[in-house]
């Protein structure tokens, strides 16, 4: 939770980015949610995201952090499960 707080607090800091800049970071970020598609599907668990996950943030627009939008995905989905 702290680490999303973080993330979540440094992301509410970067929106006086520019829009190159913010383009650049969400590559970025989609880069390094691309790379998880070659991890097999035991890591992906692991790390508390499914495949389909993985290619869904790397379809988002550069306009979105792929990298947040996986995380909350992934956030939202171990709050259901508990709920449940």
């Amino acid at each position: 939770m702290r680490d999303y707080a973080l993330t979540r607090a440094h992301s509410a800091e970067a929106t006086g980015l520019s829009l190159i800049s913010r383009l650049i970071r969400n590559w970025r970020a989609r880069r390094a949610v691309t790379r998880l598609e070659s991890f097999d599907d035991y890591m992906l668990r692991d790390i508390g995201v499914t495949r389909a996950d993985v290619i869904w943030a790397s379809g988002l627009p550069l306009s979105h952090n792929a990298a947040l939008e996986l995380e909350e995905r992934a956030r939202q989905r171990r709050y259901r499960m508990l709920k449940d």
